[in-house]
């Protein structure tokens, strides 16, 4: 598990988070250096038949086509780049020729008069070295954007995934009820056949029958909504996929200091934040250096009437008289304020969702502790006693408290995957906070003591 590193150069967003999904390198990476696009995959293999948690993030990634259009952005921001190194553009060819005539004490010799002067825009202020800052900074914000909308689709595929492992298990232990109200009826049936309960029982197990027939059929609709949620999440059309993991979550003590430290440092959105506000930074130094305008320079010839030449210098000086661009700078002074309050807003943001996310993962770790050490057993061996004592005859124990002590087990087993199902919301809410999907893959990596951010287990990707 790891987190994202992104440069002002940064390569594809797509391969820096499979790299950090898989925790591995990724073969090349620095020789995509150069790469300005990725077109979107086409004709790919169907995906494999089961899919694990973490093979299912990294297909998503791969062939999710909502994200290979958004990885077109880069290639947009990457030839802005390229407009802001050739600006300014061309030189501009400025002639006049006109006819002369006139009497001969004029000496009009050349009926043709002709001026030429080709001027090059000069920009003494720094002007291009804001314009590539500018540049670069929105590309930079580009990436994490990016980076940001791919760490969101990792982290909706692992929700999406854990609700089919959540369905499918409410599925069984729906089924599982409606076996054991099958089995209660048919027991009923026979002590009222022998006159040891009443009628209006077995009505009341028979409804409870059609009850958890009613709950199954929902239960399945449910099911087949979440797989269609995946495979919406995984970009695959018309393919059913078996997923292959448990939809228990190891839960581990986690620092909030630690976590709070590197979602600030980390996360996308927050840094594609800080990067527009870089940007926004370099336009309003721009628009200061221009607000007088910028002279034009350049050689230029005149053959006049007299075929007389003229070699020298031209040049064209504006005059900020009565524009010097005051409502321009006044713009990007407001934008910049409005930036930076949202850097701030994100930033109270990312803290607030890393302290929601370790308080209900703890909440809902709690509760399944509480499960898994109290409520089961005590539900299990309640259950083994009371079974035992009425196959010994206790005269005050009868079947129907058998039964009613094997639905609890089985409400208290329902209560369990809801416990789980928190725990993985819960986990899925700290991957989004810290801006590491990784997180969702491994919560409980081993430490690597060489840097104070990979006390857990993270490693970052340049």
């Amino acid at each position: 598990m790891c987190l994202i590193w992104r440069r002002r150069n940064c390569p594809l967003a797509l391969r820096c988070l499979i790299a950090c999904v898989v925790g591995s390198g990724f073969p090349g990476l620095a020789a995509a250096q150069g790469a300005t696009h990725l077109p979107p995959a086409l004709g790919e293999p169907p995906p494999p038949p089961v899919l694990t948690l973490e093979g299912a993030i990294v297909w998503g990634l791969q062939n999710n086509p909502e994200m290979a259009a958004l990885r077109q952005q880069h290639g947009v921001a990457a030839a802005a780049v390229v407009i802001a190194r050739t600006y300014p553009h061309n030189p501009s060819l400025d002639l006049r020729v006109a006819y002369a005539n006139g009497p001969e004490s004029a000496g009009v010799t050349n009926p043709v008069d002709s001026q030429f002067a080709l001027l090059f825009p000069v920009e003494l202020r720094g002007q291009p070295a804001h314009r590539r800052d500018a540049a670069l900074a929105a590309l930079s914000r580009t990436d994490w954007e990016i980076a940001f909308h791919e760490s969101t689709l990792a982290v909706h595929i692992a929700r999406a995934f854990w609700a089919v492992l959540y369905r499918k298990e409410k599925l069984g232990l729906l089924q599982e009820t409606v076996a054991l109200n099958e089995k209660v009826t048919e027991q009923v049936r026979k002590l009222v056949d022998q006159n040891k309960l009443r009628p209006p029982d077995l009505i009341l197990a028979r409804t409870e029958v059609d009850d958890a027939r009613a709950v199954l059929a929902a239960a399945r609709t449910t099911s087949a909504v979440a797989v269609a949620d995946l495979l919406r999440a995984l970009g695959v059309v018309g393919a059913g996929v078996e997923v292959q993991g448990k939809l228990e979550v190891p839960v581990c003590p986690l620092d909030l200091a630690l976590l709070t430290e590197a979602a600030l440092e980390r996360r996308p959105d927050l840094r594609a934040w800080q990067a527009a506000v870089a940007e926004v930074q370099a336009r309003l130094r721009l628009q200061v250096a221009d607000r007088f305008g910028n002279p034009s320079l350049g050689p230029a010839y005149q053959y006049d009437q007299s075929k007389t030449t003229f070699i020298g210098l031209q040049g064209s000086i504006p005059v900020p008289l009565y524009n010097r661009h005051r409502g321009e700078i006044q713009q990007q002074q407001a934008d910049l304020v409005r930036v930076t309050l949202e850097l701030h807003k994100v930033e109270v943001k990312v803290q607030q969702d890393v302290q929601a996310a370790l308080a209900r993962l703890a909440s809902a770790a709690a509760a399944v502790t509480a499960y898994e050490k109290e409520i089961l057993p005590n539900l299990r061996a309640g259950l083994a006693s009371m079974e035992k004592l009425f196959l010994q005859g206790d005269p005050g124990t009868d079947v129907l408290r058998v039964i009613d002590l094997r639905r609890k087990l089985l409400r208290a087993r329902d209560g369990y995957l809801d416990a789980l199902w928190e725990v993985s919301q819960a986990v899925a809410d700290l991957a989004a906070a810290v801006g590491d999907p990784g997180l969702a893959v491994t919560p409980c990596p081993p430490p690597v003591p060489h840097t104070p951010v990979a006390r857990l287990g993270w490693q970052v990707v340049n």
